[in-house]
């Protein structure tokens, strides 16, 4: 599976797991049960293992129905962990309350800079410059030697001058320059580039050296050993940026990306493979004056490394949302990310706080209807994971011989349907307690993250789509993905389905 990052263009249209147990937990119940978030209200014992937050309650079922009260501000939670692989569940919901439709005033619409082909993935960048959480200097690595005269190479790469034949991207031969050799890179420069020097060579392969590799190795694991070497081939090629290297190609292009069919030796099914670890960076992103796209470079080689020692253990089998928050992750502790004022990164999340629908974590493909959400969920879940366990926990899921969902249960010891449920609430309580059960460090994610996003993230369930519809409607939610619906006024909220779970999350004055 190629993994491709951040295409652009003009255009507007956008595994199984281990089998360790089938089904976590049922709600069980032999008669109708309504629960209230109000005080006076007896206040309901889980029958299940997963931690439930104050304030939060489980929802009865009988015969595929549930039915409970909610106050204004409310959110009902609606997700399923039935199934081991991705499944789909139809279900119904409604609110008793009738009511005028809501004003879209607040309906903000994301006007991205660029448009998305499916499957790319889209780097943007806040105006503001990402502050470095750590000292180039402070790694003890043996300089970069310049290579005036350096060899020439010929290498593979995607033609991606025209997009018009995605996802069938022509390959292309190119000659490279080897201008700067690291401590465990190699950077070639498309020979026919005439702006990226020597010097520029050598930031590069320190920047790799010194941030990208440290941060990677030390969090997700080692690269692979591919013809009998596990140093990086950095490569600029020209085709990459159709050809031009002084800013993005507007009709289509790529920042970075890691193939992972350089793993494999050329062969009839494989025959544009370079045979070496690989990572590609677009000569225009690296030049760009673009103040979405200064200096975006830097992350970039984080997290291209980071797909690449994920092959190295999983060899393409984890779930998008899963892989790509590692990688996103692995920006972020590189010193870059939401944290530091990412557009992309909050665009991401936005995406998906917007529509969860079509997202879940145990997808294999990039849904097209959402891209942009499938690394928000990835982002959010990674993140999660980091601030609740930490970084050991973090390596040793990445580094395990299990995938995904099974991976993490193993480290933590929590079932994934379990830990999965607290998540869940995680999403909306994060803000309101302390508990790191409930808690987000890393990611405010209903907030500004004191001031260094690129705009405020408003949280799941605050958009007028979000609210319990007031006539019956139909749905449905991915095996471990979940929905959010916000109750505008008291009323009674009607669920009907099989395979799914529901909690109300109290609004917390």
């Amino acid at each position: 599976m190629t993994k491709f990052l951040t295409i652009r263009c003009t255009n507007d249209d956008e595994h199984p797991y281990s089998q360790l147990s089938h089904r976590a937990w049922i709600l069980l119940v032999a008669f109708m049960t309504m629960i209230s978030c109000s005080e006076n209200e007896e206040t309901l014992q889980s029958v299940h293992t997963a931690v439930i937050a104050p304030g939060v309650y489980p929802v009865k079922w009988t015969h595929g129905e549930a039915r409970a009260k909610v106050n204004r501000g409310d959110v009902v939670a609606v997700f399923s962990t039935a199934s081991e692989t991705e499944q789909s569940y139809p279900y119904t919901i409604q609110t008793t309350i009738t009511r005028a439709s809501r004003s879209t005033d607040d309906n903000d619409v994301v006007n991205l800079p660029y448009s998305l082909v499916p499957d790319f993935y889209n780097l943007s960048a806040s105006s503001s410059q990402p502050s470095h959480s750590r000292d180039l200097a402070e790694y003890a690595t043996r300089e970069t030697r310049n290579t005036e005269g350096g060899g020439v190479e010929t290498f593979w790469t995607f033609d991606l001058s025209d997009l018009s034949t995605f996802p069938d991207i022509s390959s292309v031969q190119f000659r490279a320059v080897l201008k700067a050799v690291g401590t465990y890179c190699d950077v070639y420069v498309d020979e026919n580039s005439s702006l990226i020097t020597h010097e520029d060579a050598k930031e590069i392969a320190a920047q790799f050296d010194k941030v990208a590799y440290p941060v990677v190795t030390k969090n997700f694991g080692s690269p692979p050993i591919i013809n009998s070497s596990s140093r990086v081939a950095i490569l600029l090629p020209l085709a990459f940026n159709g050809g031009m290297e002084d800013e993005l190609n507007p009709n289509g292009t790529s920042t970075g990306l890691f193939n992972d069919r350089d793993q494999l030796p050329p062969s009839t099914d494989n025959p544009y493979s370079n045979y070496r670890n690989v990572l590609y960076l677009n000569p225009g992103l690296y030049n760009s004056k673009t103040p979405f796209f200064s200096d975006k470079w830097r992350p970039i080689l984080s997290h291209e490394f980071e797909h690449m020692v994920n092959f190295r253990y999983h060899v393409a089998k984890e779930s998008v949302p899963v892989e790509e928050g590692k990688a996103l992750l692995s920006e972020i502790l590189s010193g870059y990310g939401l944290p530091n004022g990412d557009y992309l990164m909050w665009e991401n999340i936005v995406a998906y706080q917007n529509n969860p629908s079509p997202i879940s974590l145990v997808q294999m493909e990039y849904v097209n209807e959402n891209i942009y959400g499938s690394y928000g969920m990835g982002l959010l879940w990674m993140s999660y994971l980091y601030d609740r366990f930490g970084p050991q926990a973090i390596h040793d899921m990445a580094t395990h011989s299990l995938l995904g969902l099974d991976a993490t249960a193993a480290v933590t010891g929590i079932p994934k349907q379990h830990l999965f449920t607290e998540w869940v609430q995680a999403n909306i309580v994060s803000n309101t307690t302390s508990n790191k059960i409930f808690s987000y460090k890393t990611i405010d994610i209903a907030g500004n993250g004191g001031g260094n996003y690129f705009d405020t993230l408003k949280g799941f369930g605050a958009l007028p789509q979000h609210s319990i519809p007031y006539t019956e409607t139909q749905r449905q939610v991915h095996s471990f993905g979940v929905e959010y619906f916000t109750a505008i006024e008291p009323g009674i909220v009607i669920i009907k389905g099989n395979n799914i779970q529901a909690l109300i999350i109290c609004k917390k004055d």
